[in-house]
């Protein structure tokens, strides 16, 4: 019998099959640098052959192809019905936390954003109804490059719809150089309060190696990647005393070159295990990677000899604990 895995981390962009971005984007009517599919896909998919940096990719390939393909009420609606389905299927996942900026998805502010807050809604609705046994939910992300106003009406969407299947917050994206956590302690405080679950990408790479500050100021339940605390050890000791858990994505970390190679991955891991900081296995961009899929990811660990089979246990167990979803199916919403 396959495992019931989790996904807590996981963007909308980097989470639709590249036969289902080409379909959008001929439906729509949208212009693609080429008209061959195959060099469509070799553009946007990352493997341990073809490797990138973080920054590289964010500025050329997801922000200015994947978010356009996956904007609009129709594209939003379509990926997050397809990326939910298409995980219980492949991966059996069957608790899945979807992550998106909405303000990346409205077509540069041509498009209402409630319209497509409602869209993103409705394709989990669809998925919840074609399988019950999914529990799921979307997380907003604010982004370290918005101004503060932009950022807090996405912090106010997610609490206008928490309800409706918005279960948290996140920040995402590198910062350029004026962003800081401590101005959101109040957004932060006031999510928290909605009953909304807070999450932040910090630690990923050196340059966006902020976790002592994000745990200072917003004290969040998990924080997206985190590989960089295994070189502080009051770092360390501060997320075992909170209890914070860390969304790892191995694959996406060494196709972004975010770790060296499968040693340094090793020595990140092994260091959490030995001391205590909890951890889950997620996936970040399981469609823009290859063999980037969970089931992937964990058949990874185990033939690297990085995790054992009840380390991995243990991190589904964890995830199931950390998730911020209410229950399973469409009634949890309800």
């Amino acid at each position: 019998m396959r495992k019931e895995l989790v996904e807590l981390h996981a963007h909308i962009s980097a989470s639709i099959p590249t036969s289902v971005l080409w379909s959008i984007a001929h439906a729509e009517g949208m212009k693609l640098a080429t008209k061959d599919f195959w060099e469509f896909e070799n553009k946007i998919v990352l493997s341990l052959e073809r490797k990138t940096t973080l920054r590289e990719y964010l500025d050329t390939v997801l922000h200015p192809i994947l978010d356009p393909l996956s904007s609009g009420t129709y594209a939003v609606e379509k990926a997050v019905h397809e990326t939910l389905g298409g995980a219980y299927r492949s991966s059996n996942i069957i608790i899945y936390e979807l992550r998106l900026n909405p303000m990346k998805h409205n077509s540069g502010g041509q498009q209402d954003l409630d319209h497509i807050i409602m869209a993103a809604l409705r394709g989990m609705e669809k998925a919840l109804l074609e399988f019950p046994q999914i529990q799921a939910g979307l997380i907003f992300c604010m982004d370290r490059q918005f101004d503060k106003t932009k950022n807090e009406i996405i912090a106010e969407k997610a609490i206008k719809y928490h309800k409706r299947g918005v279960v948290g917050i996140d920040f995402a994206n590198y910062n350029r150089g004026h962003f800081s956590f401590k101005e959101y302690k109040d957004v932060v405080k006031m999510c928290r309060k909605a009953g909304l679950g807070v999450t932040v990408h910090t630690g990923e790479t050196d340059a966006d190696n902020d976790i002592g500050e994000a745990i200072e100021y917003l004290q969040p339940d998990r924080i997206g990647h985190g590989i960089k605390a295994a070189y502080n050890k009051p770092v360390m000791k501060e997320l075992v005393k909170r209890r914070i858990v860390l969304e790892l994505c191995p694959m996406s970390n060494i196709v972004t070159r975010a770790v060296e190679n499968i040693e340094e991955l090793r020595f990140i891991l092994r260091t959490f295990i030995e001391t205590g900081v909890l951890f889950t296995i997620n996936t970040d961009w399981p469609e823009t990677m290859e063999r980037g899929h969970l089931t992937d990811q964990l058949e990874l660990l185990r033939n690297e000899k990085i995790l054992t089979e009840e380390e991995i246990d243990r991190c589904i167990q964890i995830a199931r604990k950390a998730t911020f979803t209410k229950g399973a199916g469409i009634n949890a919403y309800l």
